[in-house]
């Protein structure tokens, strides 16, 4: 198919990326802020005044926003190809009188169909361009529309802008967009608004411009972002995303676990411990004092900690590594080693992995051990004891390397620095757990999605095992079993048996052992693979029951909130919730209670959550709602004093 003079590439001269006014998707929208130049605005104008003339529908009227991107695409579509002889700014303007035509009339030629989705809302040929991800499921909970103060600091920032003569208007095309947004209060997408903390964190300095106090351009673009009321905004939403970020990674990262083909490692442990996580106890580099900032000992490096590795694994049975709590069970601490059956012992170390940032240790746990990790709620470190120099063994004294890990100790105040080396936590599935009562509603909603993806992939892998399952044993059926059926009957004849018993007697044993050899494989194969979709089997129902509680304590929290029960019932509301499906009128008659009606709250000093009103609850209270609405603290204290009276004054005792 030939091309026509208007498809003629653009030569090298006119083919121009980029520009330095308008920056990348300034043309994505209709928003405008799209700058061009005095003569090409005038033509537009007189284009848009004469074309709004004409037609009067809504549905056909323009706007200069529209306008300037469609000269913008023009322009750029110019460095591409274009008809000889044309100028960037003549080809811009036809393109604009495409439009308006298609505008007017509906008419088009079928390959133009660039600029359907800046057509005016209710054209027929309106095309809606893909909306922006604004913010996927793990950001469900999260507010992205910018709060009132956001708002009205971007709104003034333009109306003083207008106002401002040529050289003193501040903002950047990229600004003034951004400043419709906010001024608009559109809903913003995760990356605009840490785009917005960048900028803030940025240009703070700008408060110190000597034009500041005059509305100069500096006040004109950080009041355009938000302001301060957008800063705290952008503060707040980006510690929200990161915390979503990490609970949502560390939840894939258990999923993944859990699904991976290879196996977790297995280790010999005594009767009476339990594994706990691994955790980093030894880091690359020098320790120095807190006292007087003298090193201690050596320079811990990979040579040592490679050889502490050896020595551990060469050791292990004559010299095992104790977990003990304060170094009491230490030889070297200037005391008596306290004896085992003080309790001191927590358990023991039963392997030690050298990684790229230091020494990591597998603990395995006995019930003290278990209660005392569990307790510390991950206030709690490891401090590991050693020798780095010339080792010898107690039962000879033969040398037996260069380092030895002798025992670590559990305490809350290492020796080396916090962040250097890892908390001392139980597995990540018991932390999961555990960490469940401390979650918000929100974010348990986010953890249920993730959870029901998750329960979705397994119960498709144990259907797949099974249907491999089931064709194994359909392939090793014997395909010869009418043969053999055959052979049998005739083998039930007296006469073929005196004739064929020393014949067949060897060949028969020998096709006994294969097919005992066979049968034990198979039984083999099937008893493993059996194993695995348990092992997946029982996931999958933790998982469920994992949501199921999560599922209660949010729906007893509700009624707890509303007033429905009192914190007395909270039990038995449980227990209703449980019974649901076999006795709905149970927990039925718990949702149709009035709301406020089960417990005088405001009445005996309790707030809706059944905890005491305190002073402290009071601050917690205006805290939230100072970070809820980006106002100041004595700001949040009058409008929470003015909408919870009974609650303030209560929390004063009046």
């Amino acid at each position: 198919m030939s091309k026509t003079q208007a498809q003629t590439p653009a030569p090298k001269k006119d083919q121009i990326k980029g520009s330095s006014k308008n920056p990348k998707g300034s043309a994505s929208g209709a928003r405008g802020g799209i700058e061009i130049s005095k003569e090409a605005e005038t033509a537009i104008k007189n284009l848009l005044d004469k074309h709004n003339d004409r037609y009067n529908a809504k549905s056909k009227q323009v706007d200069m926003g529209m306008l300037k991107a469609v000269f913008r695409r023009g322009a750029g579509a110019f460095s591409v190809s274009h008809r000889p002889g044309m100028t960037r700014t003549q080809w811009a303007l036809a393109r604009v009188k495409t439009f308006l035509k298609l505008v007017g009339t509906g008419e088009r030629k079928e390959a133009y169909n660039t600029d359907l989705d800046l057509l005016p809302k209710g054209h027929p040929q309106r095309v809606e361009k893909k909306a922006e991800l604004l913010a996927p499921a793990k950001y469900s909970h999260i507010d992205f529309k910018p709060p009132q103060g956001a708002q009205q600091s971007a709104k003034r920032a333009l109306e003083v802008r207008a106002t401002k003569p040529p050289s003193q208007r501040g903002m950047t095309a990229t600004g003034i967009a951004r400043a419709r947004d906010l001024a608009n209060g559109k809903t913003l997408s995760p990356d605009t608004v840490k785009r917005m903390l960048a900028y803030f964190t940025r240009h703070e300095i700008d408060k110190k411009g000597s034009t500041w106090n005059m509305q100069g351009k500096g006040w004109q673009a950080w009041q355009g972002w938000g302001g301060d009321a957008g800063y705290s905004w952008a503060k707040k939403v980006v510690k929200q995303m990161k915390t979503a970020d990490e609970k949502t990674n560390a939840l894939r990262a258990y999923g993944e676990a859990v699904q991976l083909a290879e196996p977790a490692p297995t280790y010999e442990v005594p009767e009476g411990l339990t594994i706990g996580k691994p955790f980093k106890t030894l880091a690359l580099g020098q320790v120095s004092s807190r006292l007087n900032g003298s090193a201690i000992g050596q320079e811990i490096d990979t040579e040592m900690l490679s050889e502490m590795v050896r020595v551990f694994k060469s050791r292990r049975e004559a010299d095992p590594v104790i977990i003990d709590w304060q170094h009491a069970t230490s030889p070297f601490n200037g005391g008596t080693p306290a004896p085992p059956e003080s309790g001191n012992a927590l358990g023991l170390i039963v392997d030690v992995e050298l990684r790229s940032d230091g020494l990591y240790a597998v603990p395995a746990y006995n019930e003290r051990g278990l209660e005392v990790v569990k307790n510390a709620g991950g206030v709690l470190w490891s401090s590991p004891e050693f020798i780095a120099g010339e080792v010898f063994t107690r039962d000879g004294g033969e040398p037996i390397g260069t380092a030895q890990l002798l025992a670590i100790t559990l305490t809350p105040r290492p020796a080396q620095s916090n962040d250097k080396i890892s908390r001392v936590t139980l597995s990540e599935r018991i932390s999961m757990i555990d960490n469940l009562e401390s979650m918000s509603a929100d974010e348990l909603r986010s953890m249920l999605v993730a959870k029901d993806e998750m329960v979705r992939e397994l119960e498709d892998k144990i259907k797949e095992m099974k249907a491999d399952s089931e064709a194994k044993l359909t392939e090793e059926k014997p395909e010869d079993e009418a043969e053999k059926m055959a052979e049998s009957k005739d083998e039930d004849e007296p006469k073929k048996m005196a004739e064929s018993k020393e014949e067949d007697e060897p060949k028969k044993m020998a096709e006994s052992k294969d097919d005992e050899k066979k049968s034990y494989a198979m039984n083999e194969g099937n008893a493993l693979l059996l194993s695995e979709i348990t092992a997946l089997r029982e996931t999958v129902n933790a998982l469920k029951a994992e949501k199921e509680a999560v599922e209660m304590r949010e729906a007893v929290s509700t009624l707890l909130r509303e007033g429905r029960i009192s914190p007395a019932e909270q039990e038995v509301a449980n227990q209703a919730w449980q019974l649901r499906e076999s006795n709905p009128a149970f927990w039925q008659m718990f949702n149709e209670r009035p709301a406020n009606s089960s417990v005088p709250l405001n009445q005996v000093g309790h707030g809706a959550s059944g905890e005491e009103i305190t002073k402290a609850t009071l601050h917690a209270e205006v805290s939230k709602l100072q970070s809820e609405k980006s106002i100041s603290y004595s700001e949040a204290l009058n409008l929470f004093r003015t909408q919870n009276p009974d609650y303030y004054k209560q929390a004063y005792g009046v």
